[in-house]
């Protein structure tokens, strides 16, 4: 077994890919799913949203999935995951953090806070769904 123990054996993180950006803010979208109805809004281009700031939040969410990947992954034959669960806290911990979301008449911590929340919860159904577990309401 050849692992890696000298910091200069580990690999080289690269700024997250477009297409990685892409499939992150794809799932972000679906987490999204209703956000209209949560914040009583008309449509989501009501929101802006910072891209860079998203950007970073991406890279730093990808960069966690590496984290995972490098010490907690391939030990004994297992590979760890990050996981749908993971991530989507990942997300609200950064978008709480750094706040991409804006709109006119709501404040941007209210704002991020409701956004956070809609996608830890919506998160814990998805992966309720996907394990086949029923929440109670």
């Amino acid at each position: 077994m050849n692992t890696a123990n000298m910091p200069e054996q580990f690999p080289v993180y690269s700024v997250i890919s477009s297409d990685e950006i892409e499939i992150l803010e794809g799932k972000l979208e679906q987490y999204l799913e209703n956000i209209t109805a949560v914040l009583g809004i008309n449509n989501t281009q009501e929101i802006l949203c910072d891209q860079l700031t998203m950007h970073e939040i991406c890279d730093r969410v990808q960069r966690r999935r590496v984290y995972s990947h490098i010490f907690h992954g391939s030990r004994e034959g297992n590979s760890m995951k990050m996981g749908e669960l993971n991530e989507g806290s990942l997300l609200c911990f950064w978008i709480l953090k750094l706040m991409p979301f804006k709109h006119n008449t709501i404040s941007t911590t209210g704002l991020n806070v409701k956004i956070a929340t809609t996608i830890f919860i919506n998160t814990l159904h998805y992966v309720a769904a996907k394990s086949k577990k029923k929440g109670k309401h």
